[in-house]
């Protein structure tokens, strides 16, 4: 990874990028069939007002123990390079396309705790914009401790990413107990 890609910027929220998740979801299922059981937009670009890197990011939900082969070839027929498992999270596999637009391919066991825990996340974000707000203010923070370090911003945000999740959690338990 070059120094460039390493580099972490953080926008205003644009709501460019409801419009660029759904055209580019729909090329997606298209080279994907059925493949991708489902797809969704997550990540802070699917949170109004959130500030975010300006990278859409798009869950793709597979059937268990799918793996990424099928996703390679056509993803790769969209301008996605592969880039592998997340070491920190098996079973989670990664694209990245960059252009005018750029955009993040998760691949994921569909319905599983990856696919949920993402899920529960930007709901709970969207319903709760106290909790967005504290957020975008973590994500400034950590961008101006770590701006020259993809890791060292992760790790910036990693204790209230732990909370964030338990939050929506138990949010998604309460509120939505068919969700899980």
């Amino acid at each position: 990874m070059s120094a460039e890609e390493d580099w972490v910027e953080i926008t205003p929220h644009d709501d460019r990028w409801f419009e660029l998740y759904r055209i580019e979801a729909l090329r997606i299922e298209l080279v994907l069939g059925e493949y991708a059981l489902g797809i969704e937009h997550f990540g802070s670009t699917a949170v109004p007002g959130l500030p975010a890197k300006p990278i859409v990011d798009i869950l793709v939900g597979a059937c268990e123990g799918s793996g990424p082969d099928a996703a390679i070839n056509g993803l790769a027929r969209l301008g996605y390079e592969y880039l592998g498992e997340d070491g920190r999270r098996p079973g989670r596999y990664f694209w990245r396309k960059r252009g005018a637009d750029a955009f993040n391919v998760s691949v994921v066991e569909y319905r599983g705790l990856l696919w949920q825990t993402n899920i529960e996340v930007r709901d709970f974000l969207r319903i709760h914009p106290e909790w967005a707000t504290r957020y975008g203010f973590v994500k400034l923070s950590a961008v101006a401790k770590s701006r020259a370090s993809m890791l060292g911003y992760q790790d910036q945000k990693r204790e209230f990413l732990d909370s964030l999740r338990a939050a929506a959690a138990t949010w998604a338990r309460e509120y939505r107990p068919d969700a899980r």
